[in-house]
């Protein structure tokens, strides 16, 4: 039974923060398929989406946005499957509801608009139930009305199978704690419109997991810079991003530990320990809008206590 808690209490809000694209992404060894595309994404609280459902009896689910119920077709399939799951265990007895999704991270750039919406509808119907849901039942709901989805609802760094569903590997407590300055390098993308890894083979990627793992567990920023600057040029062969070997060049210029990018979007961060001088981030990120990128004015805290 994955509904901890069983009652009703009309009108649903659920909430799910974005994210900046991923430290890592490619193809792994894991115990559940053998192989599978896993990724290790960038939450950040600065985006997001935030759902309302109401339930009624009409026996479908209807999506309103301020953006458009054309680009809501995910989060209503997401509403629907809760809905009905939650039926299923005996929780809640409507059939149907209106969503209203808000959102506040742009489309097609990599900050995991799609995921926050589609987790967001989730806990809006798992909310006005009065249930929680267990991970791995949000997991299987949110890559279902996906295809691929975001761990946007784990509370700590992980390995996620997102085309699967399932978690390859939990890697730490929290990453350690670095700034990150967004960068924009292209437009819109459609995630599913990709192939699903990069040119790197598992034994590649597999040597990334690992250095991964122990930077986290060493709170070593620039282990984790390293391995997120190396997953962004393996991924140029599936989403090819003009100018990032520019960047990459302009950043160790600047002083920045390395480059992390969304592998299914256009967004790209810079990365700079927590305690990096903040004068010379500044002339760090001056250097590089020097080179014609489009960079943000104020970074990001990520990783612990951020």
């Amino acid at each position: 039974m994955t509904a901890a808690h069983i009652g009703s209490r009309g009108r649903g809000v659920g909430r799910s923060s974005g994210h900046h694209g991923e430290l890592l992404q490619g193809r792994f060894r894991c115990r559940v398929a053998g192989e599978c595309p896993g990724l290790v994404t960038v939450p950040i609280g600065t985006v997001g989406s935030v759902a309302v459902f109401t339930p009624d009896a009409s026996g479908a689910v209807r999506a309103r946005s301020t953006v458009g119920a054309h680009d809501l077709v995910k989060a209503r399939r997401a509403a629907a499957a809760t809905l009905a799951h939650l039926r299923a265990h005996g929780v809640l007895g409507y059939t149907g509801g209106e969503l209203r999704v808000t959102r506040t991270a742009a489309v097609g750039l990599g900050l995991g608009s799609s995921t926050a919406d589609v987790l967001a509808a989730v806990r809006a119907v798992a909310d006005c139930a009065d249930a929680e849901l267990d991970a791995g039942t949000v997991a299987r709901l949110a890559v279902a009305a996906e295809g691929a989805s975001d761990p946007l609802w784990a509370d700590r760094p992980i390995l996620f199978a997102h085309r699967h569903g399932h978690v390859i590997e939990e890697l730490g407590e929290a990453l350690p704690p670095m700034h990150l300055v967004r960068c924009v390098l292209g437009g819109p993308v459609e995630t599913l419109a990709l192939r699903p890894t990069g040119t790197g083979d598992v034994a590649e990627y597999e040597v990334l997991r690992a250095l991964l793992r122990r930077a986290v567990a060493a709170g070593d920023a620039a282990g984790v810079a390293a391995v997120a600057t190396r997953s962004a040029v393996l991924n140029q062969s599936r989403h090819y991003k003009p100018g990032l070997e520019r960047l990459i060049a302009a950043a160790e210029h600047g002083g920045a530990l390395g480059v992390q990018v969304a592998h299914s979007g256009n967004v790209a961060g810079l990365l700079f320990e927590r305690g990096h001088p903040r004068e010379r981030l500044r002339r760090a990120c001056s250097r590089v809008r020097a080179e014609g990128f489009r960079v943000a004015e104020d970074p990001i805290a990520i990783g612990r206590a951020a």
